[in-house]
């Protein structure tokens, strides 16, 4: 593997031709986060804030919950325990609705990074405010953190979209690497910020408004100079596609997704398209986990938003193994294989944990849980993204990639909308927690329905999406 050529300091900061080159204040963060391309780099910088990220919003939902248990009162009718679900259905509705529209942007025109720029500039503005979340203002906070999960998605599309054209830069290979090291580096960033703001809460025995108070702070500082860094070494992009005069963006974005749906299905519908099918079973599932998991740890078990924190420290220390143990299985196996393992692992630990952890007594068994859902959601990104990776046809990257965010999204609020229907009818909480094993369910079928490993594989060397584009639908004014 080529060594990746230093960059030069700010003593001598032009190359040659004259051109300055980008590094970071200190050299030691050139020699750790520096990639073989600027878009390399920035990537793997706003893979580290987004962690930090999702973990502060672990710590903002949970005293969102606890003020409005507190002061015994409801939003929109809801009860508090209902607040979390709520926001990520509303957040999920968001997204599904506006995505196809905002990836047609990054997709046809110039402005993909002045796009995550300015999301990410709303993102962190949202966050800077939802340090003053008190018992006066959580209702705005509540709001502007349903806002802010769509705002988030959207920042991730633009940076997102910088992958197909990454990975055909720096090859296959290297490509690999870095995945693994993004994954490491967000991972020791997540981990590093969880022991702060725990260390902290337990020091001074904060309660979970003052704790939510200081991680937003501390996501801050990580989070926004990780965004900042991030978006200043991507590099701007022209449109990879070219809309006509009398097009709409808006329509071209449903179209699109229209376009590539009824593409996959004609031509993969026997490898990717049932996988894609999963895709957007499987992570309604898996994602809906930590929103129902706040809920469910916070009501029923009556966790702190310290006790969480740890609880999601142990998940996301879990995920290390869990990775490697999928890897094996897959290596012994096959991708495909291995999926179905994982969902059926997956199942049986959702089942388990929400029909044990009944109330406080059960409060050290919520723990060993932990270690159990982080090795399998370490399992299952992993092989999910192997899976895809795999089963692609070469020369629709970009597209493909696209849609397959948007599979990601397109049913994303639909269990937190069931969990939280549930519990304002009063059905049992574990019930509405075990309920996230239909749509694993529902994916496990459609992984079943996929041709044998090989046969996909075979597929995908040859690429009949390419002659439909002679075929294309009619422009929509």
């Amino acid at each position: 593997e080529e060594p990746i050529v230093k960059r030069p300091t700010n003593k001598d900061a032009n190359d040659s031709s004259g051109e300055e080159k980008l590094q970071f204040p200190v050299e030691f963060c050139d020699h750790l986060l520096l990639r073989k391309t600027d878009d390399a780099t920035g990537f793997g910088l706003i893979r580290m804030g987004n962690g930090v990220t999702v973990m502060s919003m672990v710590f903002l939902s949970s005293a969102l919950m606890t003020i409005a248990d507190d002061d015994h009162e409801e939003m929109f009718g809801l009860k508090p325990s209902s607040l979390v679900t709520a926001i990520g259905t509303v957040s999920g509705i968001l997204s599904a609705l506006i995505l196809p529209f905002m990836g047609a942007v990054v997709d046809s025109t110039p402005y993909r990074r002045r796009v995550g720029i300015i999301f990410t500039i709303i993102l962190v503005s949202i966050q800077t405010v939802q340090i003053a979340s008190t018992e006066h203002t959580w209702r705005y906070m509540a709001i502007l953190q349903a806002i802010n999960g769509f705002v988030f998605q959207v920042m991730m599309l633009a940076a997102y979209s910088y992958l197909p054209e990454m990975a055909r830069e720096i090859g296959e290979r290297r490509m690999t690497k870095y995945s693994s090291k993004f994954f490491m580096m967000m991972f020791a960033l997540e981990s590093i910020y969880l022991i702060v703001v725990i260390g902290i809460s337990l020091h001074f025995e904060m309660n979970d408004i003052a704790t939510s108070q200081v991680a937003q702070s501390i996501n801050l500082l990580l989070a926004g100079s990780c965004y900042y860094y991030g978006w200043k070494f991507f590099t701007p992009k022209k449109g990879n596609r070219k809309l006509s005069a009398n097009s709409s963006l808006f329509v071209s974005g449903f179209l699109q997704v229209f376009k590539t749906a009824s593409g996959i299905w004609r031509h993969y519908r026997s490898s990717l398209g049932w996988y894609l099918s999963a895709v957007v079973f499987a992570e309604a599932g898996a994602n809906a986990l930590t929103l129902v998991s706040v809920s469910y740890l916070k009501d029923a078990i009556e966790f702190s938003g310290t006790e969480i924190g740890i609880m999601f420290f142990i998940v996301i220390i879990s995920t290390i193994p869990g990775s490697a143990f999928g890897a094996l299985v897959t290596y012994k196996t096959s991708p495909p294989t291995s999926m179905k393992l994982q969902l059926i692992f997956f199942i049986l630990v959702n089942c388990a944990a929400f029909t044990i952890l009944t109330d406080r007594e059960s409060e050290s068994y919520a723990y060993y849980f932990g270690i159990l859902w982080g090795i399998s959601l370490g399992w299952f990104y992993p092989t999910e993204s192997l899976i895809f990776s795999m089963t692609m046809p070469k020369g629709q990257e970009a597209e493909l990639a696209g849609f397959f965010l948007y599979c990601t999204q397109i049913v994303g609020w639909l269990p937190p909308l069931v969990f939280t229907i549930m519990n304002e009818r009063d059905i049992s909480l574990n019930l509405a927690g075990m309920h996230l094993n239909i749509y694993l369910g529902i994916a496990f079928i459609f992984y079943c329905l996929m041709d044998p490993w090989s046969k996909c594989l075979e597929i995908s060397k040859s690429n009949k999406m390419l002659q439909d584009q002679t075929n294309d639908l009619p422009e929509v004014l």
